[in-house]
């Protein structure tokens, strides 16, 4: 998980417009299928997703509720069952 596109802007110090264009065209290669390039391929792939379910799935961060509609990511790490 990355962080917000402002936040990016500001540390990388870009100016506003070329930030824009630089989120727009990320957004459109995910939305044409080329995924999220900051994901490992494998995460996507069907044999290895189908190999770890066969051996009882994936484990998983914990969440902690903030407020009413919030939640965090934290750990331990939970284990499927």
């Amino acid at each position: 998980m990355g962080t917000s596109a402002p936040r990016a802007m500001v540390e990388l110090g870009l100016p506003a417009d070329h930030a824009r264009k630089l989120e727009a065209g990320f957004r459109g290669r995910a939305q044409a299928g080329a995924g999220d390039i900051q994901l490992p391929r494998f995460a996507r792939h069907d044999k290895h997703v189908a190999a770890v379910l066969a051996e009882g799935g994936f484990c998983a961060f914990s969440e902690r509720r903030i407020g009413k509609d919030g939640v965090a990511v934290c750990l331990p790490l939970t284990w499927p069952r």
